[in-house]
C-alpha cells in the first residue's frame, strides 16, 4: 500500500514554562545520563530531522542544555500567556511543513510513543492523530498542515483540544503500548515516578 501522506513532520517542542507547580525548573532536573529536555530532543532528533524548541522561562539555561545539538531555537515572549503561544510560536518558526509533531518538553518517554504513531500518519488520511494508552489519550499530537491557520487563529485562553473537539471525524486514535504517552512531568511525585524508570546518574 502506498503512502497516502508525506511524513515530514517538524516537531515543536514546547519548553518555555515556568513549572511552578514542580517547584524547581524542570526542563533541567536530571533524568538518567543527562536532563528532561534533553532526553526529549534526543528521541525526537532519533525519528526527525527538524525539531524546533519554544522557550521562555529562563530559556537561555535550555538552550545552554541542548548544546550544539541541530535543533531550531525560538523565545516565546509570550509563554506566560498560555501554552497556545508556544506553540504558535513554534509552528510560525518552523516555516512550511506537511505536519506538526506538537511535544511536551517535559515527556520523557517518546520512542514507543513516536514509532507508531509515525506509523499510522504514513497511511491515514486523517489531519489529526492523538496517541492513546488505556483509552486515555496523550501526547504528541501529530497535525497536518490543513489545520495550520486554525491553529495560528486559536486565542490564548483556548488550546488543541478546542481544534481536535471540533475535528472529531478527522481525528486518528492511535492506540500505543507505552504508558508513556500519558506522562508529563508536572509535580515532585511525578518526578519521583520518572527516577524509578530513569535512575538519576551524574551528566556533563
Amino acid at each position: 500500500m502506498e503512502d497516502r501522506k508525506p511524513v515530514a513532520p517538524a516537531a515543536i517542542v514546547l519548553a518555555a514554562g515556568q513549572a511552578t507547580r514542580m517547584g524547581a525548573f524542570k526542563q533541567l532536573l536530571s533524568l538518567g545520563s543527562s536532563t528532561l529536555i534533553e532526553q526529549v530532543v534526543d528521541q525526537l532528533l532519533g525519528h526527525l530531522q527538524r525539531v524546533v524548541v519554544v522557550v521562555g522561562f529562563r530559556g537561555e539555561e535550555v538552550v545552554a542544555a541542548l548544546g550544539d545539538r541541530p535543533v531550531q531555537w525560538v523565545s516565546n515572549p509570550d509563554f506566560r500567556a498560555g501554552m497556545i503561544t508556544s506553540v504558535q510560536c513554534g509552528i510560525r518558526s518552523a516555516g512550511p511543513a506537511p505536519a506538526h509533531l506538537i511535544c511536551l518538553g517535559d515527556q520523557p518517554v517518546l520512542v514507543g510513543v513516536l514509532e507508531p504513531l509515525l506509523g499510522a500518519a504514513r497511511l491515514s488520511p486523517q489531519g489529526i492523530l492523538i496517541p492513546t494508552y488505556g483509552g486515555k489519550r496523550g501526547h504528541p499530537l501529530y497535525i497536518r498542515d490543513t489545520y495550520t491557520q486554525q491553529i495560528l487563529a486559536l486565542p490564548p485562553d483556548q488550546g488543541l483540544n478546542t481544534l481536535t473537539r471540533a475535528q472529531a471525524a478527522d481525528t486518528l486514535e492511535v492506540p500505543v503500548a507505552e504508558p508513556g504517552a500519558l506522562e508529563d512531568l508536572d509535580t515532585p511525585a511525578d518526578y519521583e515516578r520518572a527516577l524509578k524508570r530513569y535512575p538519576r546518574t551524574e551528566h556533563g
